[in-house]
């Protein structure tokens, strides 16, 4: 998905850089617009971040497997959340590119013709929802056994979302108290899916070498 977003970018930045503007002084290139220029700038960032950030899970999973031993719940976790940053962010790079250039988009053999791969991405080799659930729950269980492992709580905000999670799934029992826990679970899904988001946050912040980017961190 990175590597299908990059090139995506690469390949449209050259038909931008040559692409002529009428009315744009000195600086005709529509590579030269400010949205688009500033859009560049942002994805190339942000695409170097997750590599970082995807190199170093694979780092650490390789020397698993060199020891043949099996990789720590943190790593586990980490790799889940390179799955889902890594296919959602290329997914939306590739929908905002789309929007500023114009019928170049419309065109076959550009790249965007083929942007359904993307799609396939989250669903294969592990739904992106079904990863993002399991973070959340894994959280949460800890949260409610009160469990201090590498998957559970760690920062104020995921504290206050397991809360809010808690909150809702009680009163949900009060009103029905033959709910069950799936149920009551799905009624707190706004909350679920914003904690694994804050977790996935968290963990690249934890995983991507110190400095790298982090210009790029609020946009994920």
């Amino acid at each position: 998905a990175l590597s299908f977003a990059r090139k995506l970018y690469d390949d449209t930045k050259v038909y931008s850089d040559a692409k002529k503007c009428t009315m744009r002084g000195s600086a005709p290139a529509l590579s030269n617009v400010p949205q688009l220029n500033s859009l560049y700038d942002e994805a190339y960032a942000t695409l170097e971040r997750l590599d970082s950030y995807v190199k170093t899970c694979e780092t650490e999973l390789c020397a698993c497997l060199r020891a043949k031993t099996i990789p720590p719940a943190r790593l586990v976790q980490a790799i889940a959340v390179a799955k889902i940053k890594a296919v959602d962010t290329a997914i939306e790079l590739a929908f905002r590119l789309k929007q500023e250039v114009g019928s170049y988009a419309l065109m076959s053999a550009t790249g965007f013709d083929n942007t359904d791969f993307l799609q396939c991405c989250k669903f294969a080799e592990g739904d992106s929802r079904i990863l993002s659930q399991k973070l959340a729950r894994d959280c949460f269980g800890a949260f409610t056994k009160n469990e201090q492992g590498d998957t559970g709580v760690q920062s104020e905000i995921e504290l206050d979302l397991c809360q809010r999670i808690a909150s809702i799934i009680d009163e949900q029992r009060a009103v029905n108290p033959k709910i069950g826990k799936i149920e009551a679970w799905d009624c707190a899904w706004r909350e679920v899916y914003r904690l694994a988001e804050v977790i996935c946050e968290r963990v690249m912040h934890e995983h991507t070498p110190s400095g790298a980017h982090m210009a790029a961190r609020s946009k994920l």
